[in-house]
């Protein structure tokens, strides 16, 4: 059986723990792993989920990030672990609050885990009330929006309707693809999850793979606009999903998303850093997709 991993990210104290317990209590009859993720010593959250008394089993890695370097063979080497020992349906991956979740894509593209592991999409918790103080001096918790698959827009009842429509704008400026769920106590009533594996745009002509692999690839370069239309085109080709992020100038990026044969793509503003992108697909590797940006810039 390959499990689904769904990504859970948000920045401290946004709510991803209470959202965790939410979804354990739909999922009575799967079995669910969580694997949470915190920089410091010891994991207060993991006590306060096992005393929900749901069924299900808890991995706990201290003392940094699963998407650091450093920790990717423990990391590996617990996931390989717990899916021998447990065989779960769906594994939660609860990122630590100033991590940076991009990352998740190139661990699942290990080979000891490619074919135990099928990336199910990331849900980014979001504090209506804090959020934007945040944004300000955290840049990754903007990242953890512009990444999400589903944005659960948290702790509405702390703000009014000004600030909520606000807020909304701003979200849906950092990441205008996602789909965006206002909660209180992060009380989702829904249990799809397959945001990567569903296509809303399918169409008769469009074949759902039976395999779906997935690539990062992450340059400085810069890509004219006209050069991003025409890797998109190819990338569309291989690609049933794909989104990211590049450098169209020297202090200029543009965000993209493409499912199938459609793809938009929109400015980004305050956005630092490098050109990254991920794309799934049945053929999909990072050799591929950075062949074909290579060959869209010259």
């Amino acid at each position: 059986m390959i499990a689904d991993l769904i990504l859970i990210s948000g920045f401290l104290g946004s709510g991803k723990t209470t959202l965790l317990k939410n979804l354990l209590s739909l999922h009575k009859d799967k079995r669910i792993a969580v694997i949470q993720n915190e920089f410091a010593p010891s994991g207060v959250d993991g006590k306060y989920l096992k005393l929900s008394g749901d069924n299900f089993k808890l991995v706990e890695i201290n003392n940094g990030s699963v998407f650091c370097v450093c920790l990717l063979s423990n990391f590996i080497e617990n996931i390989i672990k717990l899916i021998e020992q447990y065989n779960p349906e769906i594994i939660y991956l609860e990122a630590s609050g100033i991590s940076d979740p991009i990352s998740i894509c190139e661990l699942l593209n290990s080979e000891e885990i490619r074919n135990k592991v099928k990336y199910a999409g990331a849900w980014c918790v979001v504090d209506a009330l804090n959020f934007e103080k945040s944004a300000v001096f955290v840049q990754r918790a903007k990242h953890q929006v512009r990444v999400a698959d589903k944005i659960i827009l948290n702790k509405i009842d702390l703000v009014d309707g000004i600030q909520l429509q606000n807020l909304v704008k701003k979200v849906k400026e950092i990441n205008p693809f996602a789909e965006i769920e206002q909660q209180e106590f992060c009380n989702v009533q829904s249990i799809d999850l397959n945001q990567v594996n569903s296509f809303p745009t399918i169409t008769v002509k469009d074949k759902r793979p039976e395999e779906i692999r997935t690539a990062v690839y992450r340059t400085t370069q810069i890509i004219s606009a006209e050069q991003l239309r025409f890797f998109l085109q190819e990338l569309k080709k291989i690609s049933i999903r794909a989104k990211g992020f590049v450098r169209v100038g020297n202090n200029e990026f543009k965000l993209f998303h493409l499912t199938y044969n459609y793809f938009e793509i929109i400015p980004l503003t305050d956005y630092t850093g490098s050109c990254e992108i991920i794309a799934f697909g049945e053929q999909m590797n990072l050799k591929i997709l950075r062949q074909l940006f290579q060959a869209a810039i010259k």
